[in-house]
């Protein structure tokens, strides 16, 4: 019964994809060139994004009884199987050309509360090119590529849970100098864009 429910909804999820798809009759470049001559109001540079990951796991569960406080949430317990792994919206924007903010509540996991912050902090330039800066507030520690690496970027895994109790949420508080020179980001850009 469960492998039919899962076929039938993951069936369903690949036939619904197209309906979100969107057409560009128009050419782009044209539209940024049009957008760019007008002057642009701090409060135009404010955005929002978000996604949800959505989790089926009993499909192959033998130990409804089995549960784990320092991992997943979703192993185990009376849900059925069902689990909203991550419902997060992301309000970003760059306030001033040298202070940018991201905030990002994470409304799946928030216990008894509505929601959890996971990200709060500002970023503050020193330099034009941004190149030394430091970061107030809430934010992931740098501690390994895979905790640096967006949960919405790595969709199919999750990271390790053994890196995840080192660091609890992978998030820590206080102020952070950062010095990034910019052809590292240009570099770091390319070869992200390239694949």
């Amino acid at each position: 019964m469960r492998i039919r429910f899962a076929a039938a909804l993951v069936i369903l999820t690949m036939l619904s994809i197209s309906a979100f798809a969107r057409s560009t009759d128009e050419d782009s470049l044209l539209i940024k060139k049009a957008e760019s001559s007008a002057k642009v109001e701090w409060y135009d540079r404010i955005q929002l994004r978000g996604y949800v990951q959505f989790r089926y796991s009993g499909l192959l569960e033998t130990n409804p009884n089995l549960k784990c406080d320092q991992c997943d949430k979703s192993w185990g317990g009376d849900g059925g199987g069902f689990f909203f792994r991550r419902i997060r919206l992301i309000f970003y924007g760059q306030f001033h050309p040298q202070v940018y903010f991201y905030i990002q509540p994470d409304f799946a996991s928030g216990g008894g509360n509505l929601a959890q912050i996971r990200d709060a902090y500002f970023d503050v330039a020193f330099d034009q090119k941004q190149e030394f800066r430091i970061r107030i507030g809430q934010s992931k520690v740098p501690f390994g590529f895979e905790n640096m690496q967006s949960s919405q970027n790595r969709i199919p895994l999750d990271r390790n849970d053994g890196l995840n109790s080192a660091v609890p949420n992978e998030r820590e508080s206080g102020v952070f100098f950062y010095y990034a020179p910019q052809h590292i980001r240009k570099r770091f850009s390319q070869l992200v864009s390239s694949g």
